[in-house]
């Protein structure tokens, strides 16, 4: 296989570059405003509740899920999706409840990219079922291996039944598994492709790892899968340093690209993300276009990103080695240099992620002590 050069800096076009010389003359200050425990493990008979995703809503509320692993910490086994809703900017929020129920399976629901059609008001969760085991269909509760979706049509207050999603995406496996975000997907708000739904995650085979989206054009009715991005070596044991793309957050720019941070699983030349980019509205994204970007230390973990104001922040345990320093970054020029941070918890932290709440207040909810799912809302000044 030929080498693929990979470039160490991305050019923006023309209309970053100028967007980038007016928010050079501008300074950020984020306020760590109000922090509030969203989910307590061992609450409710759970035993950890992890991977928070967070959904703003146009009638103004906010939606926190969460899974709620019932028997055991670990990525495997039974699982309750659970949802929190405030409707006051994040500041109060009411109960639990839980939307979709594995029951006893060996390994159940894994979530998952929650997002939002702004033309037909519909909520999408995506989640993936039995990502761990080659066969966990162990009785009349239990799903097929595979991916699924459920929607809603009323802000979240109710949710349909599960789809499998092989009967909508061409190309797709019936028994594989995608690991969306887990985070948030989006509708693009500019060309190209206006109006597109688009998720993106990785296959759960190890050895095999791609990192994929699925995007949709008929407001969800059908979908395709993009270019995949295959991990190095393909289809062989992995080694450290390999590149293994992990779980991922995308964002719109205002240009209409699309900008990806992907988990470095092994530490590909660095102990920090890969940034990507996709000009096509992500049907691609180009691997010889990928940035290491070193300023970005991370520890092999998820993290979190938000295009906010012309403003890019990102969310992730601020460490080489660890899963502690939860740390809020910011960007004034679309991802070029992350030269600001606001420190939010120096213990154990590992997951999150950032929404916008108002013109104002972006929130963040984030794995804490290896216990908790906290919420923070922070006020911008500029």
């Amino acid at each position: 296989m030929a080498a693929i050069q990979i470039k160490q800096r991305h050019l923006l076009l023309l209309f970053l570059l100028i967007s980038t010389c007016i928010h050079a003359t501008l300074s950020l200050r984020l306020l760590n405003y109000v922090e509030e425990i969203l989910w307590e493990s061992q609450d409710d008979s759970v035993s950890l509740y992890r991977t928070p995703i967070l959904l703003n809503l146009p009638n103004g509320d906010l939606l926190a899920f969460a899974e709620a692993r019932k028997y055991s910490g670990g990525d495997g086994g039974a699982k309750f999706i659970a949802v929190r809703r405030s409707t006051d900017n994040g500041y109060e929020w009411g109960p639990q409840k839980f939307i979709l129920d594995d029951f006893h399976a060996q390994d159940g629901v894994n979530t998952g990219a929650a997002l939002y059609d702004y033309d037909t008001n519909t909520i999408f969760l995506l989640y993936s079922y039995c990502g761990h085991l080659a066969n966990c269909v162990d009785g009349p509760d239990s799903q097929e291996v595979g991916t699924y979706m459920i929607s809603s049509n009323d802000y979240g207050h109710t949710w349909s039944t599960p789809v499998n999603m092989v009967k909508l995406i061409p190309g797709i496996s019936q028994l594989e598994a995608i690991a969306f975000g887990p985070g948030y997907g989006l509708q693009k708000q500019h060309p190209p492709f206006k109006g597109r739904l688009i998720a993106c995650g990785h296959t759960a085979e190890y050895v095999a790892r791609t990192q994929l989206c699925i995007y949709s054009d008929d407001h969800g009715k059908t979908w395709k899968i993009n270019d995949r991005f295959y991990s190095l070596p393909f289809n062989a044991t992995k080694n450290s340093h390999d590149l293994v793309p992990g779980e991922v957050q995308m964002v719109e720019l205002p240009n209409g690209h699309l900008y990806m941070t992907v988990r470095n699983t092994h530490s590909y030349r660095c102990n920090c993300r890969m940034q990507l980019w996709s000009y096509d509205g992500g049907q691609t994204f180009p691997l010889e276009y990928a940035v290491f970007e070193k300023s970005l230390i991370d520890p092999n973990c998820f993290a979190s990103m938000l295009h906010h104001n012309n403003i890019l922040f990102f969310s992730n345990p601020a460490s080489t080695s660890k899963r502690v320093n939860m740390t809020v970054r910011w960007s004034m020029d679309f991802g070029r240099t992350w030269n600001d941070s606001l420190p939010i918890y120096s213990g154990t932290s590992a997951y999150s992620c950032l929404t916008s709440i108002n013109n104002n207040h972006i929130g963040l909810a984030y794995e804490k002590d290896g216990k908790y799912i906290s919420f923070v809302n922070m006020k911008l000044e500029t």
